[in-house]
């Protein structure tokens, strides 16, 4: 009988063993923050995923097109890297894009609500599952259903920008039958700040599994059906301040859209000390994109951009402890196929035919291995991935005018990384490591845009004009400090870059700004994060980046002009948040933060006029819990009124704008039950 209790484990181990593969140890060497469900509650009324992340973690800065953080859409960048440089995963699931290598939260909102914990991996970190870590790595824990008991909880948030959100969930708890549930539905509706960028989004979230002895089934589900009015196109900063809810956006550009994933795992354990869990997912997304424009003769007209992505994959690992615990190694293998296709027709010529219609699509096969070893106060880790990855493109000649035979791309890249721990004491604890990563073009990049047209198939179809793979090699090397009272993290970092496929300023459609291989390029800084209790009531949260970022040169297109050490766009030298948060009675805290952004470039010949200016922006709000279970949470947020900007783009010529939002109020009433 002993040695059967031996070989099982409980059933939240079971549960916990299926984020082991892609998640980072707490004293594994690299830069990392893992935030728990209860953290999260704290600052969670709802807000789009990238602004749930700016607030838990260093070096990230998010902006919203809409001019509020609750829906339409919302982006975010790391270390000045932007987001489709992030992967992202779900149980180790991939929710990036695989193509575009985004991930849009405004298609499934209320995410944050369904989240067990979240770890944000700074930098290569180590191996995971989907596009490769190069900014950084994340990954979303669902909602623990073995560790619960039975309840239920309705929340409601209301406020500024005709804001409303409601939402229902329900948990069962672990039944006598070693089975649980979980399920969540979510309503979003905001008119936006910005004017035409109103959001009507609902979402819907399930789990439920069986917990054995050895074997534990858990299947998930979530899905999204967001409708936006768009607001991507920036705004010159003479007309924002005329009237800072201009929007250059058409009234009837809006999109109607749909993502939704289901995955299925299994997680058996084969003896005490190894575990094997195996994963089989489906993703896919859908919809409509109308976006309108007046020809030279100031005719409108609108178009519609339908996409349609299809992503189905497969994973396995195994996990092994030895040497008394010493020893603990993991091997993992993935596989998917990921199938789009991109429309495009002038409405309401949808019955007679499309303007364009691509199918495109991308495979991968990718493995990794790690292994941790613990030799009294030191900690060695060391990771190896291999990825290889096929991509390709097809359209009918109608289309583009042409019968264009395009040839796939294939790409592979070993990405290595390893690193040691030393454990100084029971408290203090050092830390250093080295990693490498590779990673392929996106669709966009190797278009030049979003459309195959006469040009640039010709080029495709020569294998010319492609960019060229990019690569970082990331040095990290850390100090992090430990006990009941206070904990500090103190990251130092080096990313060097080679042909790193980053914006110039020029941009695109639809907001999104033209990448090309750049000169070799570093980053380097210092990253902070830390807690204390000045007295018994009141504590201080502190997160904070010092960073570093130079290209060795820049020659604008079709000139002699050479600049040498340019600062990369979007990347500012200071991003520093604190929080004061101060407990007046039991169940009633208050708190104030303070968010300091400093200046960004955003093009390539760093010309002082075409700058996102620094910003310094306070928000304030309190939490009060009451019965035991119930809470109202009230934010004020930008107290002062301040006009200010995340994120911008040469528009027209000049610099150009995304309103952050002005002074807002939400408050959210939560009831549990």
């Amino acid at each position: 009988m002993q040695a059967q209790q031996q070989d099982t484990l409980k059933p939240q181990q079971l549960e916990e063993v299926t984020i082991k593969a892609v998640r980072a140890g707490e004293n594994a060497p690299v830069s990392q923050l893992t935030v728990s469900k209860k953290q999260i509650e704290e600052i969670y009324q709802g807000q789009d995923g990238a602004f749930l992340l700016d607030q838990i973690s260093p070096s990230i800065v998010s902006s919203t097109e809409s001019g509020t953080s609750l829906g339409n859409y919302g982006t975010f960048r790391l270390r000045g890297i932007d987001q489709t440089r992030v992967n992202l995963t779900l149980n180790g699931v991939p929710l990036n894009d695989m193509l575009g290598q985004g991930v849009f939260f405004s298609n499934f909102v209320d995410f944050g609500n369904s989240i067990e914990s979240v770890q944000i991996q700074r930098g290569v970190g180590t191996s995971t599952n989907g596009v490769s870590s190069y900014a950084g790595s994340i990954n979303f824990e669902s909602i623990a259903l073995t560790q619960k008991e039975p309840s239920s909880e309705v929340q409601f948030t209301g406020g500024s920008f005709g804001t409303l959100r409601g939402s229902a969930e329900v948990h069962t708890g672990l039944l006598e039958n070693r089975t649980a549930f979980y399920a969540r539905v979510s309503h979003i509706q905001s008119e936006g700040f910005r004017d035409n960028t109103a959001t009507n989004a609902q979402s819907f979230f399930f789990s439920g599994g069986y917990f054995g002895q050895k074997h534990a089934l858990k299947f998930t589900a979530f899905g999204g059906l967001s409708k936006n009015e768009l607001g991507y196109t920036a705004v010159p900063e003479a007309e924002i301040k005329e009237d800072p809810t201009t929007s250059l956006n058409f009234l009837g550009d809006e999109d109607d859209f749909n993502q939704y994933m289901l995955q299925l795992q299994h997680t058996y354990r084969l003896a005490s000390k190894t575990s094997l869990v195996t994963t089989a997912y489906y993703s896919g997304a859908g919809g409509d994109f109308f976006a309108g424009y007046k020809d030279t003769s100031d005719v409108f007209y609108q178009e519609n951009y339908p996409l349609f992505n299809q992503h189905y994959g497969a994973m396995s690992n195994l996990n092994h402890n030895a040497l008394q615990g010493n020893l603990k190694l993991n091997v993992g293998v993935q596989a998917y196929q990921f199938l789009r296709e991109n429309i495009q027709y002038e409405v309401p010529e949808i019955n007679t035919r499309y303007s364009y219609n691509e199918n495109s699509f991308k495979n991968e096969a990718s493995a990794f291995a790690k292994a941790q070893y613990q030799l009294n106060q030191f900690e060695l880790y060391v990771d190896v991935q291999a990825r290889a990855v096929q991509m390709g493109f097809s359209t009918d000649v109608a289309s583009i005018g042409q019968d264009v035979s395009i040839p796939n791309r294939e790409f592979f890249f070993v990405n290595p990384k390893a690193g040691l721990t030393y454990q100084v004491n029971e408290k203090n604890q050092l830390y250093a490591s080295f990693g490498r990563s590779g990673r392929e073009p996106t669709r966009v990049d190797i278009f030049g845009g979003f459309n195959l047209i006469d040009t640039n198939s010709l080029n495709l179809a020569l294998n010319t004009g492609t960019p060229k793979p990019e690569y970082v090699n990331d040095f990290e090397v850390g100090y992090r400090l430990r006990s009941e009272k206070y904990t500090l993290s103190l990251n130092g970092f080096y990313m060097a870059f080679e042909n790193e496929i980053a914006p110039i300023g020029e941009a695109l459609s639809f907001g999104v700004l033209a990448r090309v291989n750049q000169a070799p390029s570093y980053r380097t800084g210092v990253e902070l994060t830390g807690q204390v209790y000045l007295t018994r009531k009141l504590r201080l949260e502190s997160q904070a980046t010092y960073m570093q970022a130079a290209i060795e040169t820049y020659s604008p297109a079709d000139t002699n002009l050479v600049y040498t050490d340019v600062t990369p766009l979007l990347s500012p030298e200071w991003n520093v948040r604190g929080t004061l948060s101060y407990q007046l009675f039991p169940g009633l805290e208050l708190w104030c933060t303070a968010r300091y952004l400093s200046e960004q470039f955003l093009e390539l010949t760093n010309n002082p006029e075409l700058t996102v200016p620094a910003s310094l922006v306070f928000n304030a709000g309190f939490n009060y819990q009451f019965y035991q279970e119930h809470s109202l949470a009230l934010q004020f947020n930008n107290i002062t009124d301040q006009l200010y900007y995340t994120r911008g783009q040469i528009s027209f010529g000049e610099a150009g704008y995304y309103v952050q939002p002005p002074f807002h109020i939400y408050g959210t009433l939560t009831l549990r039950f």
